[in-house]
């Protein structure tokens, strides 16, 4: 994606921004005010069945080489252990505790809000590549943020993990060369249609369940929030300046790189009893400070011009 001038960024990125703030503040509404999204089964059709149909279809759609997704795949990867190395060290200078704050500093939101951004900043041929960084991040959300809260790891939960069988099943089938049959492609098409708004929806319902009562320590929260947001940015510039990456994605590891907190860090926070007052309020706080980076990425960034 190419702009000439500052205007031309910010009207692109407003336009692009709107739907996705839109539809999150929806959902932030409509669990404040009605029970549309209250039953409990509405983030499992999300999870078990939207997202893998939306990685699917994006693998079966793809255009680009499979050596382009391996290449995604190994550079988010590489981020995500920059961010770990780099993450600790600032949290033991800083004096925070490792184990309640690091996945929350090394994973941020690639689902939720990564994946509707980038489709609507650098279109359906970024999609993919979205997808499989969000799919790799969620992983590691349930192999290091679970060993890190609960100091316990079980290698079911990656297994039987609807997302990563559905990564493995689209690259094999890509592999294969073969061609997907039309009824497979428009079945693919109409169940990760639905995934993208329902995803943002569930962000606002579940920003809508954040208690800030414990708003205390504000400047601890402010310092995790844009330490995210720098720690991801950071990472990516790193594994970019040592590994060129095509165009679109590096684009997209960028932006993915970029997004503030993941919710799924506040659940499993408050789930092993991890430090979810602060998780909860950094939440919010780094969504503001992730988009206006994002915006600036796109204007300053060598990999957008």
């Amino acid at each position: 994606m190419f702009f000439s001038s500052e205007p031309v960024v910010i009207i692109t990125y407003l336009n692009a921004l709107f739907p996705v703030v839109f539809c999150a503040l929806l959902g932030w509404t409509l669990a404040k005010r009605t029970t549309l999204l209250s039953a409990p089964g509405l983030s499992q059709l999300v999870t078990q069945l939207g997202l893998p149909a939306l990685i699917l279809s994006a693998l079966l759609g793809m255009k680009t080489p499979l050596t382009q997704v391996s290449d995604t795949l190994v550079a988010i990867v590489l981020v995500l252990l920059v961010s770990a190395f780099l993450g600790a060290v600032a949290l033991k200078l800083c004096g925070l505790a490792v184990r309640g704050y690091l996945s929350m500093l090394v994973n941020p939101n690639t689902g939720n809000l990564g994946i509707p951004l980038v489709f609507a900043l650098l279109g359906q041929d970024a999609l993919v590549h979205a997808v499989v960084i969000s799919t790799v991040v969620q992983i590691s959300h349930f192999t290091l943020g679970v060993w890190l809260l609960s100091g316990r790891f079980t290698l079911k939960s990656v297994l039987t993990n609807a997302s990563i069988l559905a990564l493995i099943a689209g690259v094999a089938w890509h592999a294969t060369g073969l061609e997907t049959p039309i009824a497979v492609t428009r079945t693919l098409d109409l169940l990760a249609g639905m995934t993208i708004p329902v995803m943002l929806l569930l962000l606002g319902r579940s920003l809508a369940e954040i208690d800030l009562r414990e708003w205390r320590r504000l400047g601890r929260i402010v310092g995790l929030s844009a330490g995210r947001v720098a720690l991801g940015v950071s990472a990516a510039m790193l594994v970019l300046s040592l590994w060129p990456l095509s165009p679109l994605v590096a684009q997209t590891l960028l932006i993915q790189a970029s997004m503030p907190v993941a919710v799924i860090s506040y659940i499993l926070a408050s789930h092993y009893d991890g430090p979810k007052d602060d998780i909860a309020a950094v939440t919010l706080v780094s969504i503001p400070l992730s988009l206006l980076t994002v915006m600036a990425l796109m204007q300053w960034a060598p990999v957008f011009n």
